[in-house]
């Protein structure tokens, strides 16, 4: 039977700020993408994908969150194989050189995207064993390590550089929250600096380095390699205090700004309703933020805080992150803003975080 406590603890405030948000996200994504010739509008994909993320974050709530992270590393072999299966038949999606997508049909599916999570789950429970906590060294992170480093290397392979860096920054969040040694933080820091040669040389392609070299001065290259950034900024500064207002953006019009429906929305946003827009927009994300984070200390056991956790530091990463790369101050890594920019595995991926953080909520509770 039903128990009537979950529906009292349902954090029905952090479900209005994902809908406000995707709601500003459908009206964007008509008007970034008005100008393309396409069957079925960006933005009415969108919305159909929307509904049907809704429906499996609300099942997700239904499953405890326990049940989900026994089964976690089972679904989590499961996307590593997906991954190796994408580096062989993948495919970029239209108009795309790299591999992050399986194509079913008309449907692209992106597993990178579920990784993240599948991982998140497996951690907290690993984690939630205090045995595997006390005194944890070097011996203690080697098997969470694996777990993490796998996807990590057949993400890094598509390429898709963003998504990897989340992993890692997830990864770190929560030893630093499960108790890692500081010795062991120390040579691990060190040796990851010690890497980013190789990483530089062996891992990241052509094109990714001369991202990270544009990024210091793209008017070097305006019409090639820092074409992008430089229209980013342009769409960003072009909105100055209140905005051109909807459907008045430029960019958009006239085509100048590629990808401007997936990774830049958010230039086309303030572009549109200007710097009070995006900061109103950043507003109810880091309201988003701080709901998802208010019951971490109130959770029922370490495996509901460390999934909590987990799953904010994914958000928060991903917002930084595109959020940054629009503005000019981080290299583009090709990183969709949650619950804005259009995609369906994003979305699918984004509202089954969000679920897992409310089953968290809902059964604290319960004994």
């Amino acid at each position: 039977m039903f128990d009537r406590r979950l529906l009292e603890q349902f954090d029905w405030i952090l479900l209005l700020l994902v809908i406000s948000i995707s709601i500003i996200g459908f009206f964007t994504i008509y008007s970034a993408s008005i100008t393309y010739n396409s069957g079925t509008s960006y933005y009415q994909r969108q919305i159909l994908w929307f509904f049907i993320s809704l429906i499996i974050m609300f099942l997700v709530t239904m499953i405890d969150y326990h049940l989900l992270t026994k089964l976690s590393f089972w679904g989590h072999i499961v996307l590593i194989l997906l991954l190796v299966i994408v580096l062989i038949y993948g495919t970029g999606g239209p108009g795309s050189r790299v591999q992050r997508w399986i194509k079913l049909g008309p449907i692209f599916f992106q597993p990178s995207e579920f990784v993240k999570f599948t991982m998140v789950l497996y951690l907290s429970y690993y984690f939630s064993d205090s045995r595997r906590i006390n005194n944890l060294g070097f011996k203690g992170i080697i098997w969470p390590l694996t777990i993490t480093l796998i996807p990590f290397v057949l993400i890094i392979k598509q390429p898709d550089l963003g998504t990897a860096g989340i992993l890692i920054f997830v990864f770190v969040s929560i030893i630093f929250l499960v108790g890692l040694k500081y010795k062991v933080i120390l040579i691990t820091t060190i040796s990851g600096l010690i890497s980013l040669p190789f990483i530089w040389f062996f891992l990241l392609r052509d094109y990714q380095r001369s991202r990270i070299i544009t990024l210091i001065n793209p008017e070097s290259d305006p019409l090639g390699k820092g074409y992008q950034i430089i229209q980013s900024k342009i769409a960003v500064g072009s909105g100055q205090l209140w905005g051109k207002g909807f459907l008045e953006g430029t960019q958009a019009k006239l085509n100048f700004l590629p990808a401007r429906h997936t990774d830049f929305i958010f230039s086309i946003f303030t572009e549109e309703w200007g710097f009070i827009g995006g900061c109103a927009l950043i507003g109810l994300y880091i309201l988003l933020i701080v709901r998802c984070l208010k019951y971490v200390g109130k959770s029922k056991d370490r495996s509901g805080t460390i999934l909590t956790v987990g799953i904010t530091s994914v958000l928060v990463t991903h917002i930084i992150i595109n959020i940054g790369m629009v503005l000019g101050l981080l290299p583009i890594v090709g990183m969709p803003l949650p619950f804005m920019s259009y995609g369906g595995s994003a979305m699918i991926s984004n509202m089954i975080g969000i679920g897992l953080i409310l089953n968290v909520r809902m059964r604290r509770f319960l004994y």
